[in-house]
C-alpha cells in the first residue's frame, strides 16, 4: 500500500530537481507540474522558424499549387486530414543540431527530463525541417473553444504500447514556427488531464493499445470527462512548448486564416521513467506524474512485454485486422472492468465499448 502524499517530501524532491536546471526555473517547473505544459520562449533562432516557413511554402506550391498571397487556394481537405486547409510537410532533409543551432531549446527539453544522459540521443538532439500547417479558413464556422465533447482528442504515441513509464516518448516538445494570436490554430490542450492519463496507466500494468487513445480512441471520452481546465496555445516563432507526454490535446480549426506553422516532436529517453529513485533527482515529467497520483513514491512493474506497434498508416491489411483484434479484446476487458466508453463519444466519432 502506497503512503500517503507528503507536501514536505515533495517540495523536497522539487528542490533536488530545480538544483539540476539550466535554464527552466521553480515557476517554470511548477507550470509543467501543474498544467502538463510550459512555453520556453525564444528557445531558438527565428532565422530557423522562418527558413522552415519558406521550405514548406514552396513544397505547398509544388505539391499542391498553393500560393501563399491566395487564401483561395488554401480552402481545401487534404488527405488524410479532418480539418480544412491543414496539412504537413515532411521535410527536405534540412538537421538542426539543437546544442549548437538551438541551444535554448536544447537545454529546455534536458531540463524537463532531467539531464542530457536521459534522452536517448544524448548531446545529438536534433529536429528535421518538418512542419504541420493550419493554413486557416477566414472566420470558419467550425471552429470552437476546447472542451470535452469535440473531436480529434488524444495522447499522443501510436507506435508503442502505452504504460505508465513508457520511454518511446519522453516529451512533446512543439516548436512554433510563425506567431500565433488566439483563434488562429493554436493547439488545444486540457491542462489538468495529466493526472486522469496517470491514474488510468497506474490501474493497468499491463498497458494500452495506442489505438486506445488515439484520435478515435474509446478511452479520450472517459479522461476528458475528468477534465475541467482547456486552454489554447499561443505563442511567437522561435518559441517551444514543452509538453507532458500524458496530456491530452487536439488540432483545431484556424478562423483567423493566419498561417500557422508548428512542429511536434518526440525524443526518446534512454530509460523507462522511474517513479521510485533512491540516490537520483526526479524529473519534471517523474514529478508531475507522482503528484498526479498523490504519491511520493511508487514501484511500477510491467507485467506485460513492452513491444513496439505499427502506426495505422503504415499497417497493411493483416496488420490493420490484428491490431483491431487486439483493441477489440482490449475493450471488452475494459468493458467487463467497468472502464466504458461516454455515451456521447460516438456522436464525435470515437469508438466505444459502451455496448461490450
Amino acid at each position: 500500500m502506497q503512503e500517503k502524499f507528503n507536501e514536505d517530501q515533495f517540495a523536497a524532491d522539487l528542490d533536488a530537481t530545480l538544483s539540476h536546471l539550466e535554464l527552466l526555473g521553480r515557476q517554470d517547473a511548477m507550470q509543467f507540474i501543474e498544467n502538463g505544459y510550459v512555453v520556453a520562449r525564444q528557445a531558438f533562432p527565428r532565422a530557423i522558424a522562418t527558413d522552415i516557413c519558406e521550405r514548406t511554402w514552396q513544397w505547398f506550391k509544388q505539391e499542391y499549387d498553393i500560393a501563399r498571397d491566395d487564401p483561395s487556394t488554401w480552402n481545401k481537405r487534404f488527405p488524410g486530414k479532418r480539418i480544412d486547409a491543414y496539412l504537413t510537410y515532411s521535410g527536405g532533409g534540412q538537421v538542426y543540431r539543437l546544442q549548437t543551432d538551438a541551444p535554448r531549446a536544447f537545454q529546455a527539453q534536458v531540463d524537463a527530463v532531467g539531464g542530457v544522459e536521459r534522452f536517448l540521443e544524448g548531446n545529438d538532439l536534433a529536429w528535421n525541417d518538418a512542419s504541420i500547417a493550419n493554413l486557416g479558413v477566414k472566420d470558419d464556422p467550425d471552429w470552437e473553444p476546447a472542451g470535452i465533447k469535440r473531436t480529434g482528442w488524444h495522447k499522443d504515441g501510436w507506435h508503442f504500447r502505452h504504460f505508465l513509464d513508457s520511454p518511446e516518448q519522453g516529451l512533446l516538445t512543439v516548436p512554433i514556427y510563425s506567431d500565433i494570436v488566439p483563434r488562429a490554430g493554436g493547439m488545444h490542450v486540457a491542462a489538468d488531464s495529466v493526472a486522469p492519463v496517470a491514474r488510468l496507466l497506474a490501474d493497468h500494468p499491463e498497458g494500452l493499445h495506442p489505438d486506445s487513445v488515439q484520435g478515435s480512441g474509446y478511452l479520450v471520452p472517459g479522461l476528458l470527462e475528468q477534465c475541467h481546465v482547456f486552454e489554447e496555445l499561443v505563442g511567437e516563432a522561435g518559441d517551444m512548448v514543452i509538453v507532458h507526454p500524458y496530456l491530452l490535446h487536439r488540432a483545431c480549426p484556424n478562423p483567423a486564416a493566419i498561417p500557422r506553422f508548428i512542429s511536434n516532436k518526440s525524443p526518446i529517453l534512454s530509460e523507462p521513467l522511474c517513479f521510485n529513485r533512491s540516490s537520483d533527482h526526479y524529473s519534471l515529467v517523474e514529478l508531475a506524474v507522482l503528484k498526479a497520483l498523490g504519491v511520493n513514491r511508487l514501484d511500477f512493474k510491467h507485467v506485460r512485454e513492452a513491444t513496439p506497434i505499427i502506426p495505422p498508416p503504415h499497417r497493411d491489411e493483416s496488420e490493420e485486422a490484428e491490431a483491431l483484434q487486439a483493441l477489440d479484446e482490449e475493450m471488452r476487458v475494459l468493458a467487463n472492468a467497468g472502464i466504458k466508453t461516454p455515451t456521447w463519444a460516438e456522436e464525435y466519432n470515437y469508438r466505444s465499448n459502451a455496448n461490450l
